[in-house]
């Protein structure tokens, strides 16, 4: 067991995230392990074909038989719009001193001819082959989730959010206990350092760092699981554009990553105006949603619109 000590002033920061990378190191415990992940097995499935031409002498040591993983793999991610080109960066960036400690802990010892530009070109072609495909469905279900729990931390506080976790975490007067983590139960205080949420499809009860005294961060189960592979095909340009118009289905389509109404309107050659009350409507409907960067706002598209889209 974990126990994690919040003061008022820790659970006022208390942030969520996802973590692409995470996901990618994760799931290799759904396939080490297929058993113990019931609701990604048809995931595992469709994968199944795609892995042998993979380096699995690098990947079969990220993970060990007690499914830990070293954590300079899943640093700790800052926001929900995390990208994996970046935390890729991140992992190749590792100390070479954290690098072999870590994996030494994980797996006994040191893999022989391991290296740090080995281990990211591993996760690099493993991402690209059986995550990618499938991210944007998996993104759904997290980003969802992410939303859920913002509601009751608003509605109810962040007490009742964190009992909502999961089964296996549980919160009362300051400890936050999580259970079924790790054979060794240790006590550590985030004193300031700020506790980092992340919903994550491969606990399958929850994840913690691996290293005592890191960065304070939880891994939870997402609601919604039992639906992710039962989710329909989304529909085609064709189909969507006369659901909700051609324009405005082209401005969905562009909407990979937050947008300016300006930056838009100059892809697709009109006025910021026409875009404007375009985004306005989709807004209106759910489809899409501003954030503020400085003195720009920024349209990216909810996990309704990424349904749509298949984005």
């Amino acid at each position: 067991m974990l126990t994690y000590e919040l003061t008022s002033r820790d659970l006022e920061e208390v942030r969520f995230a996802l973590s692409p990378a995470a996901e990618t190191v994760l799931s290799l415990r759904a396939l080490r392990d297929p058993g113990r992940f019931p609701l990604q097995l048809p995931w595992v499935r469709a994968v199944q074909p795609l892995l042998t031409d993979l380096d699995w002498t690098v990947l079969g040591s990220l993970v060990n038989d007690t499914m830990g993983s070293p954590d300079f793999l899943t640093p700790r991610p800052t926001s929900p719009l995390t990208q994996f080109a970046d935390e890729l960066q991140l992992i190749a960036a590792v100390d070479q001193e954290t690098f072999e400690r870590q994996l030494a802990a994980v797996n006994g010892e040191l893999p022989a001819g391991l290296t740090p530009t080995k281990v990211t070109r591993a996760l690099d072609d493993y991402w690209r082959t059986v995550m990618a495909p499938y991210w944007n469905r998996m993104r759904t279900i997290l980003s969802a989730d992410i939303t859920y729990r913002g509601h009751v931390l608003t509605q109810q506080g962040t007490g009742a959010m964190l009992n909502e976790l999961g089964p296996a975490i549980s919160y009362s007067q300051g400890l936050l206990k999580v259970d079924k983590v790790s054979a060794n139960s240790r006590s550590e205080k985030v004193d300031g350092r700020g506790l980092v949420l992340q919903p994550t499809l491969f606990g399958p009860h929850a994840v913690i760092p691996y290293d005592p005294g890191a960065e304070p961060f939880l891994g939870y189960p997402p609601r919604g699981q039992a639906n992710l592979w039962t989710v329909v095909e989304p529909p085609t340009p064709q189909d969507l554009a006369q659901l909700i118009g051609t324009a405005r289905a082209r401005i969905l389509q562009l909407l990979t990553h937050p947008r300016t109404t300006t930056d838009v309107a100059a892809e697709l050659q009109v006025t910021p105006s026409a875009v404007s009350q375009h985004l306005q409507l989709l807004r209106r409907t759910g489809l899409v949603e501003p954030q503020r960067a400085g003195k720009q706002v920024l349209y990216r598209p909810t996990e309704l619109a990424t349904l749509l889209t298949g984005n």
